[in-house]
């Protein structure tokens, strides 16, 4: 879906000008439109590539979840929370969240020295997601 530029502003504003996840400003330009929901494009090998021996997808247009491809199943998202999710669900996304401290700790020596030396701690506790606080705290003031 291709939004118009009223559009776009208005899904930046949809939470306070934040990333629907991180909850970080977004800029004017720079961030994305999250379909919630994956819309899930359709892509085909680019024979071109092919021929020279090289694998490369290229999309093709089309969409498997045509549905979903609307304006109330967009979120603005900051660049690397959109790219971090992908087309999972939120839940899914919830979960790769959770996982990146561990994922740090284990293949990053930056980030073990960084936590010996404790300037990174590790705090257990839920993924809330920007939205879910901006959409309560919404709901608390309307009450």
């Amino acid at each position: 879906m291709k939004l118009t530029k009223k559009q776009r502003a208005e899904l930046r504003l949809k939470f306070g000008g934040r990333c629907a996840y991180c909850g970080c400003e977004l800029p004017e330009k720079g961030w994305h439109a999250d379909h919630v929901e994956a819309v899930l494009r359709v892509s085909e090998q680019c024979m071109k590539a092919a021929a020279k021996g090289i694998f490369k997808l290229k999309a093709t247009g089309e969409v498997f979840n045509q549905g979903a491809d609307c304006l109330d199943n967009l979120f603005p998202a900051c660049a690397p929370c959109n790219l971090l999710k992908t087309s999972y669900s939120l839940e899914m996304f919830r979960k790769q969240v959770s996982l990146q401290a561990d994922r740090g700790r284990r293949s990053s020596v930056n980030f073990r020295t960084a936590e010996r030396f404790g300037l990174i701690e590790v705090v257990e506790k839920p993924v809330v997601f920007w939205f879910e606080k901006y959409q309560e705290e919404s709901r608390d003031t309307a009450a």
